[in-house]
């Protein structure tokens, strides 16, 4: 582990990893449960901001995309800042930012 991220910073991040990567994918079972008008879907934003509730609006292929990497989330534009030491940006998009996390984000 870094020497500068504490084991609660660590706790968090990994929590809201499942957390968040875990709703999205209900969300997008249930869009295509419905097989949603939508052309963009709502997401919850997947940055380690406990407080965050940012809506990030993807397709199902660009949702598809960022799952296709396992160590892939996308976070709203500008929350890749909160990533800190754990992520780095790998696309800003135009809705969204797409970062990698560090194995040790991913571990809990």
């Amino acid at each position: 582990m870094r020497a500068s991220m504490s084991e609660t910073t660590k706790e968090r991040i990994v929590k809201n990893n499942r957390t968040f990567r875990e709703a999205n994918e209900r969300i997008r079972q249930r869009a295509e449960e419905y097989r949603a008008p939508l052309e963009r879907i709502p997401f919850l934003c997947e940055c380690p901001q406990a407080n965050c509730v940012q809506i990030v609006r993807l397709t199902m292929s660009e949702y598809a995309a960022v799952r296709a990497n396992p160590r892939h989330f996308f976070t709203a534009p500008g929350h890749e800042a909160a990533e800190g030491g754990v992520a780095k940006v790998v696309n800003h998009e135009v809705a969204f930012t797409i970062v990698e996390k560090n194995r040790e984000a991913l571990e809990g």
